[in-house]
C-alpha cells in the first residue's frame, strides 16, 4: 500500500492506544513533510494501531479498517487564499473526534485546539518566519487584511507554548532555534530517508559533475548555486520542480545566467533525477537546512557532499572539510573532490546518514508514543 519496507520491533505491539489522527491538510506536493507523514501512517497500520488522516487534499492511499481518510471540502478564494487556508485548517481540527493522540504534521505552523487528549506537532521548521510575520506591521486596506492573518498566527504560537502539547523537532538546530524563539523544549526525531532505494546506484562509476536537487523557491538561494556553477570548470546540472507563476519566473532568471557547462532541468520523473544523481560525483548545496532530505540522500546515492557551514547541515555532514564559508570556499572544496581529496570520506558518511533512515523513523516514533501514552492524563 506504502512504498515502505519496515522492521517491526515486537515490544511496541503493547502500546494500549485506540485512535490516532494525523493532520497534514494539504498533500499536492510531495516533499519532505509529507513523506514523513506516510511514514508515519506506514508503520502506525504496521502496529495495528487504528489511524485516520485529517485533510483538505488527500494522497493517493488505500484505505483499508486501520486507516481512514477524512477529506474537508476545499473553498476557493483565489485572492484570499491565506485566509482560506487558515480557515480550512480550522474546520479539520474542529472535526477531529475521539482521538487518543494527535499529530499535527503539516510543514507550516498548523495549530488549532482540538479535543485530543495527547497532541504532538512535528516541526520541520523553527517557525521563525511565522514568528516574524505575526510581529510585522501592514498599513492600508492590505494591512486590514494581513491583520485578521497575524491574529490567527498569533493564537497558534500561544497554542504551540502551551504545555500540554509535545513538540517533536527534525533535527537538533531546528530544536535550539524553537528553544530561542519560544522558549520550548522539543524532542528531536530525525525525519525518515529512504535510503534503501540508492543501494543499487551508490558504487556506479562517477563522472566530473556537480548536481544540486532543490525545490525552485526564493529561500533556496538558486541564485548562488549558479554562480558557484559557473565559476567551476565541469559540468553542473540544477534539478527541480515547477509549478507556481513564482517559481517559473525563478526559474527563467536561473537560465538567463546560467553558463555553458550549466544545464537546467524542471520537472522531470523521479527515476531521471535518480539516474543524473548516480552519475553526479559532487552534490552542492547552498540554502540554510532544518534538516536537508535532499543532502542525505546524495550521500546515499555515493556523492560527496558540499554543504554551508551552518543550520543542520553540521548534522548531516559531520565533516568540516566538506561545509564551506562562502562561494569562493566553495569553489575550493568542488575543486579538490573532484580530486579526489575527500574520496576516504565516502564510506564515512555513508555510515553516517543510518541514523535517518526510515526504519529507525518508525522505531523513534513508535518509542515516544509508547513512553507519553503512559501518562496519568492519557484514559484508555
Amino acid at each position: 500500500m506504502l512504498n515502505f519496507k519496515i522492521k517491526l520491533y515486537p515490544r511496541i505491539t503493547k502500546i494500549k492506544i485506540l485512535n490516532v489522527g494525523i493532520i497534514h491538510p494539504y498533500f499536492d506536493v510531495t516533499g519532505g513533510a509529507e513523506m514523513t507523514s506516510l511514514s508515519l501512517i506506514d508503520v502506525l497500520i504496521k502496529n495495528n494501531i487504528k489511524t485516520t488522516l485529517y485533510c483538505v487534499t488527500s494522497p493517493d492511499i488505500e484505505q483499508t479498517n486501520l486507516f481512514s481518510i477524512h477529506q474537508i471540502k476545499q473553498k476557493k478564494f483565489p485572492m484570499f487564499w491565506r485566509y482560506q487556508r487558515m480557515t480550512e485548517v480550522k474546520n479539520i481540527f474542529n472535526s477531529v473526534s475521539n482521538e487518543n493522540i494527535l499529530f499535527v504534521m503539516s510543514g507550516g505552523m498548523t495549530l488549532e485546539k482540538s479535543n485530543a487528549k495527547l497532541v504532538y506537532v512535528y516541526c520541520h521548521s523553527s517557525f521563525s518566519g511565522e514568528l516574524e510575520f505575526a510581529n510585522r506591521e501592514f498599513h492600508g486596506i492590505k494591512g486590514i487584511y494581513y491583520k485578521i492573518i497575524q491574529n490567527r498566527v498569533k493564537k497558534s504560537i500561544k497554542l504551540l507554548k502551551n504545555k500540554d502539547i509535545k513538540l517533536i523537532s527534525n533535527s537538533n538546530f531546528t530544536k535550539t532555534e524553537i528553544k530561542k524563539n519560544f522558549d520550548k523544549d522539543s524532542h528531536v526525531i530525525y525525519p525518515p530517508v529512504n535510503i534503501n532505494k540508492f543501494y543499487n546506484i551508490s558504487n556506479k562509476q562517477k563522472e566530473n559533475k556537480v548536481i544540486t536537487i532543490s525545490r525552485f523557491s526564493v529561500e533556496k538561494n538558486l541564485e548562488s548555486v549558479i554562480r558557484i556553477f559557473n565559476k567551476t570548470d565541469f559540468f553542473c546540472e540544477l534539478i527541480g520542480n515547477v509549478k507556481h507563476k513564482n517559481q517559473f519566473k525563478i526559474l527563467e532568471n536561473l537560465q538567463i545566467m546560467k553558463g555553458n557547462k550549466v544545464k537546467i532541468y524542471s520537472n522531470i520523473l523521479s527515476q531521471d533525477i535518480i539516474e543524473l544523481l548516480a552519475t553526479a560525483k559532487i552534490y552542492l548545496h547552498t540554502s540554510k537546512e532544518t534538516f536537508g532530505i535532499s543532502v542525505v540522500e546524495s550521500i546515499a546515492a555515493g556523492c560527496i557532499p558540499i554543504v554551508p557551514d551552518n543550520s543542520a547541515h553540521k548534522e548531516t555532514v559531520p565533516f568540516e572539510e566538506l561545509r564551506y564559508k562562502d562561494d569562493e570556499d566553495a569553489v575550493k572544496k568542488i575543486n579538490d573532490a573532484m580530486c579526489g581529496k575527500f574520496d576516504d570520506l565516502r564510506p564515512k558518511l555513508f555510515k553516517h546518514i543510518q541514523k535517518f533512515s526510515n526504519e529507525i523513523f518508525q522505531k523513534n516514533i513508535i518509542d515516544l508514543i509508547g513512553k507519553d501514552s503512559h501518562t496519568p492524563k492519557f484514559h484508555y
